[in-house]
Order: structure tokens, then C-alpha cells, then sequence
């Protein structure tokens, strides 16, 4: 089903292509008539001056399409189309030669090779130089305007999924059901004289404040570090309510602290393995995260030794975060990044990602 819109696309830019020459070839027929010449034969004229001009265009566009702007360096890219200029301007006063050729020894009905005198050929030279730049500089205004545009509607897409996935975020935190268990779990510390109640409420305020915060000021990317943080206080929270049935283990890399991520990507990863593997079952559970830098690569990764899944239909899960999560990253980057799920029925599940570390993350991908 792709394949037809691109082919239908490619057609209509190829009529679009021929019917640009037809202002060109107006304005030859208009002037050989205005010299004198009879309507056929002007006519004939001006195809033997455009046709060959049009087809030898087509490889200045297929050329550019091969040199994307901005693939080479300034010299080296203005030093292949001078030399490609040349090319074309010689293809065209070929054409040029040959057809009339063709059309003379026909008319005439017999052989006679047209030739151009030297002031012909340099002035066809010259012409050729400015038509070759003319067709150039229309492909790469077309070729960036495309890449312009694209990037516009990914980037608004991207900001609409990043709005999304905020407040999905959000409403996973201050749910109903977590702030009770929660706000259980504070209350029990609170009538036991658990020391640890005072940190309980500052990190929960915290985990709370920390997500209003990212929402409110529409922060796409974030340092690494509050990422974790934030990781680190959700898991926490969570240990409250599950007790010894959660373990949790965090391991990051100093050097991969700076780095920054699309904001609430790990979140919906650790989140996943709370409620799909620590759970739903009464053995304890552990969970993994890690952090590290290699290379230019910045490498992530989820793990659980719970339940595990059958790949095949984690693949063709629909869940609404991590599948939103996906479709953000996807909008704002592409393909730049590699992920890779690992699960199997009774082997836990793991989802390791590699992004760029030296910009803001890469597209990731992880859905269950």
C-alpha cells in the first residue's frame, strides 16, 4: 500500500518537471516566429533546441539527488557541479547537433551533419553553465524546502506526543489507586513511628513536584540525572507498598550523568516492570536499571527477573505508554538509535537502548 502514493508521487513530479520546460519552449517558438519563420518551422526549432535541454536536465536532477545539499564540503560540492555543469552544457549542444541532424537529413532526404561555429558553441557553452545552475538550485530549493517541511511536522508531532506523554506520566503517578496505596503505606509508617516516614512524604512530594515541574515548564530533554532521580524516588515509593516483594537496583555511570534524554522515557520502562512483574506475584522481584557511556553511545537498559513474556506478542502489544513513548521518539528522531527487547516465558524481560550521548536522545523504542 506504500508503494502506489510513491510511485503516484514520483509521476507527478515528472509531469511537473515537463511541463517547466514549457515556458522555455514558448519563448523559442515565440522568437524564431518573430525572425521570420513559418509556424511548423519554428515550432520544430524550438523542440530541437528544448528537448534535448529537458532530457539532459533529467540528469541533473537524478545528479543532485545523488549530492544531497549540505553532503559535501563547500569546495568539494561546488567543484562536482562546475565539472557536471560542463557536462551538461556539452550533453545539450550535443543533443542539439544530433537532432538537427536527424531532422535536416530528413527534411532534406539527404545526410548533412549540423554543426555549430565557435561563437554558437561558446555562447551554447554559456547557456548551458546557467540552465545546469538554474535546474540545480530548483532541485535543492524543492530538496530543502521537503526536508523543512518534514522536520516541522515532526517536530510539532513530537511536541504533541511529548505533551501526551507528560500527562501520562502525571496521571500515573497521582492516580487514584497509587495515591491511595501510597497514602496507605505513609499512614502505617506514621502509626508505627517508622523512622522512615519523614523521608517517605519528602520523596513522594518530591516525585510529585518533580513531575508538575518538567510538565510545567515543557522541558523536552532532561540531564540524565533527574531522570533517575525521579526513578529512583518512584521505585522507592513503590518498596513502601511492596515490601521485600521488590528489590530495586540503580547503576549509573558518572560520566553518563550529564548526558540528557527526552523527559519520562525511563519512567514508563520501570513503571512496566512494577506493575508486570513485581506485581502480580508473591516471590520477590528484581529490578535493574543501568546507565552508561560507551563510545558516542549513551546505553541504557530495564531488566526484571519476573514472569518474562512471549516476544512475539510484546511485539504486538498496545501499551499506551511505552507505545507512546515510541511514537514521540520516532516523530522527533527517526531512526537514529537501537533498541533491543530480550523476554521469553520464566527469563524476565529486558529492554536495552543505545542513543546518541553527546546530543539529546535518539529514538527509542520498547513496548509491552
Amino acid at each position: 500500500m506504500t508503494d502506489a502514493p510513491t510511485a503516484g508521487s514520483g509521476r507527478r513530479r515528472w509531469i511537473l518537471y515537463a511541463a517547466a520546460w514549457l515556458p522555455m519552449l514558448a519563448a523559442y517558438f515565440g522568437a524564431i516566429m518573430a525572425g521570420g519563420g513559418s509556424a511548423l518551422e519554428s515550432f520544430l526549432l524550438a523542440l530541437h533546441n528544448v528537448v534535448p535541454a529537458a532530457l539532459a536536465g533529467i540528469g541533473v536532477v537524478l545528479a543532485c539527488a545523488r549530492i544531497p545539499w549540505g553532503s559535501r564540503g563547500p569546495v568539494a560540492f561546488l567543484g562536482i557541479h562546475a565539472a557536471l555543469a560542463i557536462v551538461y552544457a556539452l550533453a545539450w549542444a550535443g543533443g542539439m547537433i544530433a537532432t538537427r541532424t536527424i531532422v535536416e537529413s530528413l527534411w532534406t532526404g539527404r545526410t548533412r551533419v549540423f554543426t555549430l561555429t565557435f561563437d554558437e558553441l561558446r555562447w551554447q557553452m554559456g547557456a548551458g553553465v546557467l540552465l545546469y545552475l538554474t535546474i540545480a538550485a530548483m532541485r535543492y530549493v524543492t530538496e530543502v524546502g521537503g526536508r523543512l517541511r518534514e522536520q516541522e511536522a515532526r517536530a510539532a508531532r513530537a511536541e504533541a506526543l511529548r505533551a501526551r506523554a507528560e500527562m501520562q506520566a502525571l496521571r500515573a503517578q497521582i492516580n487514584p489507586h497509587f495515591l491511595f496505596n501510597t497514602l496507605h503505606s505513609l499512614l502505617e509508617l506514621v502509626s508505627a513511628g517508622d523512622g522512615r516516614a519523614e523521608e517517605a512524604i519528602e520523596r513522594f512530594g518530591a516525585l510529585l513536584h518533580r513531575t508538575i515541574d518538567v510538565r510545567r515548564s515543557a522541558a523536552d530533554d532532561v540531564p540524565l540525572d533527574e531522570e533517575i532521580q525521579l526513578v529512583r524516588d518512584y521505585l522507592w515509593i513503590e518498596q513502601l507498598r511492596l515490601g521485600t516483594r521488590l528489590r530495586a537496583e540503580i547503576e549509573v555511570d558518572d560520566d553518563a550523568l550529564p548526558c540528557t534524554i527526552p523527559s519520562f522515557v525511563l519512567q514508563p520502562l520501570v513503571e512496566n516492570a512494577v506493575k508486570h512483574a513485581a506485581a502480580t506475584r508473591v516471590a520477590p522481584t528484581s529490578i535493574r536499571v543501568r546507565a552508561a557511556r560507551e563510545g558516542g553511545r549513551l546505553l541504557l537498559s530495564v531488566e526484571d527477573d519476573g514472569p518474562g513474556a512471549v516476544l512475539e506478542q510484546v511485539e504486538r502489544a498496545e501499551g499506551a505508554g511505552l507505545r507512546l513513548v515510541l511514537g514521540r521518539m520516532e516523530a522527533r528522531y527517526g531512526g537514529d538509535g537501537q533498541v533491543r527487547i530480550t523476554t521469553a516465558p520464566g527469563a524476565g524481560f529486558r529492554v536495552d537502548l543505545a542513543l546518541p550521548s553527546g546530543a539529546p536522545a535518539s529514538m527509542m523504542a520498547a513496548r509491552r
